[in-house]
């Protein structure tokens, strides 16, 4: 029980190491000088919204609560879908 305890608690770390690097790398992009970034910037918002309704889903899934599972499934796949849109039109130019 406890190494399942110290587990998680280095899980939930390296998850809020993941969700800070994202907001601030979003802020810093967003608000710099050059107007280029401001796509990228999206980008790593949007991911940071994917990674946590997906997590949302995970949760209410293992809770048993199977509609608001698949409510935040069905945003996370629009979410993902947003990310691969910014990707391409980032990379290619479009």
């Amino acid at each position: 029980m406890i190494k399942e305890t110290v587990k998680n608690n280095r899980w939930e770390a390296v998850l809020g190491f993941f969700y800070v690097a994202l907001i601030v790398g979003f802020i810093v992009l967003m608000f710099d000088s050059n107007p280029d970034n401001n796509l990228f910037a999206a980008g790593l918002f949007m991911t940071y919204c994917f990674v946590r309704i997906l997590r949302y889903g995970i949760r209410e899934r293992t809770e048993g609560n199977k509609n608001h599972a698949l409510y935040h499934y069905g945003l996370a796949i629009i979410a993902g879908m947003v990310i691969v849109a910014v990707g391409v039109t980032y990379l290619f130019g479009l």
